[in-house]
């Protein structure tokens, strides 16, 4: 018992200890109101740990940092000027702490003002991908540059390379009990970006170490721009990546994807893979916009969805009744509540006014982090793709 209260005494004793020394650790400013002075003895506490040696002992790192933050919002007023210029004095090192850049400067993204993203951004960007201190805490990096790709600042791209695309990073969603994949935690960070991230991972596919995984993402995130740099990977001898190009020419590449499907030769493969390109070549023959909006109908319905459930045919929709359908959509985040996809992609509405309202949609619901917002979200790419035959 004595052994397993150790790690809790040392945190308490050290918090006691650091708040007589907390004026110098502030760079010399008097402190004097006691509120002041706990917070920073909790910096203290942050700078002072390890990197955790296991998933456990991060795990309990993180509940330490977790009730830091929670301090920190309670008495925010006093926190806030205190580290801000915690901060902005820690970047002033030559080696920064790692936990002071990852939390304080999250906090400052989440709970400070508008103003102090510029800091916060600043701190995001000082991060070393490599320390142990941020691998042990993948998820709030994650949760971290999530909430900062909605400035969609191209200087992240970068980091999400490093620290995501490039490593297997699985996160936690407690409030759903849902798991974030590998690749879905990327969609998540890449997505917001738009057509920048797009033309990014175009220029990452001639990297073997992560064009299957940048292939994942353009799937989501793509478009028939990417088409002409994806092509090549139809003839890549690798199974999985041309499974992966395969798939992105359907999913995300319109006529321009069908075209360069129906280039390939499936007499050239072998085994297996031959088998694959026979069927992604028949399906690429086979697409048109009245089949995909069948399969639209046809499709199981969305997770907050029941007029998928009806048995009638698909309706022409005015242009009004759209706009009110998509409004409602980008006003909840990307639910299709109560509004059946097949009605959309027969609406009355310009095509091209149409799909860039799907794409708004697209990017609103990234904030939402669930396997649900995942499956809408797909719907939505669904729907812009299929509208891309149209009148074609």
């Amino acid at each position: 018992m004595a052994a397993a209260r150790a790690p809790a005494e040392r945190i308490t004793a050290l918090l006691a200890g650091l708040t007589l020394a907390a004026g110098a650790l502030l760079g010399g400013e008097a402190i004097a109101a006691p509120g002041e002075q706990d917070i920073a003895a909790r910096l203290a506490a942050m700078r002072a740990m390890p990197a955790a040696a296991d998933e456990k002992a991060a795990a309990e790192q993180r509940r330490e940092l977790d009730n830091s933050w929670r301090y920190f919002g309670d008495n925010k007023s006093a926190a806030l000027p205190v580290l801000r210029r915690q901060l902005a004095a820690e970047l002033r090192q030559p080696k920064p702490n790692q936990l002071v850049l990852l939390d304080v400067g999250y906090f400052l993204r989440a709970q400070g003002e508008p103003s102090d993203k510029a800091l916060s951004t600043q701190a995001l960007l000082a991060i070393n991908t490599e320390s142990p201190l941020i691998t042990a805490q993948a998820p709030q990096l994650f949760r971290f540059v999530h909430a900062a790709a909605q400035d969609k600042d191209a200087r992240l791209l970068p980091l999400i390379d490093r620290a995501f695309l490039r490593k297997n990073v699985n996160v936690l969603i407690p409030q759903h009990g849902y798991v974030l994949d590998e690749t879905s935690v990327c969609i998540y960070l890449y997505g917001p970006f738009g057509s920048a991230a797009e033309s990014h991972l175009r220029g990452l596919l001639g990297d073997a170490a992560v064009n299957k995984r940048a292939l994942e993402v353009l799937m989501w995130v793509g478009s028939p721009d990417s088409v002409a740099a994806v092509a090549p990977l139809l003839n890549d001898s690798d199974p999985d990546v041309f499974a992966r190009a395969a798939t992105f020419m359907l999913r995300a590449g319109g006529p321009e994807g069908r075209a360069a499907l129906e280039q390939i030769d499936p007499r050239k493969f072998e085994g297996k893979q031959r088998e694959f390109a026979f069927e992604m070549y028949s399906q690429a023959r086979a697409m048109n916009f009245e089949s995909l909006a069948t399969q639209l109908f046809e499709a199981p319905q969305t997770p907050s969805s029941t007029a998928n459930a009806d048995s009638r045919k698909p309706r022409r929709m005015d242009e009004a009744t759209t706009r009110a359908a998509l409004a409602g959509i980008y006003d909840n985040y990307g639910r299709y509540q109560n509004v059946q996809p097949a009605d959309l992609v027969q609406s009355q509405m310009p095509k091209q006014e149409l799909m860039n309202e799907l794409l708004r949609i697209r990017e609103r619901s990234y904030l939402r982090v669930s396997g649900e917002a995942l499956t809408e979200l797909d719907l939505t790419n669904t729907l812009i793709n299929t509208l891309r035959y149209r009148d074609k």
